[in-house]
């Protein structure tokens, strides 16, 4: 059996990673809203995320069910774990959102959600703590912080096309 690699993420959740028999790298991050984010690792470079698929419950149910395993949910256990307070999750941006291009002002984030913008993660490029006038790309990552509700609300929002 692979041996698992896992890393706490803190306030985010935790990542765990093995190399398959045929040598691709590959992991989980499962934050605590539930979430689940499939990694593919770059085969020549290890260190290298070459592709995210994100997963909703649903999705890490089925994708379950497809690999044989038995699917066990425990309804008295929440996945959002507050810190004091402080709920942080990695959000995608759906390219269908209404708020994919739009600079974090103008979609009125803080406004319409009551979370925080603390990055954006795109591809190899991050900024840390951005301002009003940074654009959220589509298919790009947002570091939300607020309450479970707030961080809940933004995930809504920007993981949601417009129909």
């Amino acid at each position: 059996m692979a041996e698992i690699d896992e890393t706490e993420l803190p306030g985010i959740g935790v990542r765990r990673e093995f190399t398959t028999r045929g040598g691709m790298r590959l992991g989980v991050i499962a934050t605590r809203t539930g979430s689940r984010d499939l990694l593919l690792y770059d085969r020549d470079d290890p260190d290298v995320c070459r592709s995210v698929v994100p997963l909703d419950e649903s999705d890490s149910d089925v994708l379950a069910d497809l690999l044989g395993a038995d699917v066990v949910k425990n309804d008295a256990a929440s996945t959002l774990v507050n810190l004091e307070g402080l709920a942080i999750d990695w959000v995608s941006i759906d390219p269908e959102s209404e708020v994919a291009g739009m600079s974090i002002g103008d979609a009125r984030l803080r406004t319409r959600t009551g979370a925080t913008v603390a990055a954006i993660i795109d591809g190899d490029h991050s900024v840390p703590g951005p301002g009003p006038e940074e654009v959220l790309p589509g298919g790009a990552v947002v570091v939300a912080v607020g309450s479970t509700e707030t961080v809940l609300r933004m995930e809504a929002l920007l993981s949601n096309p417009v129909s």
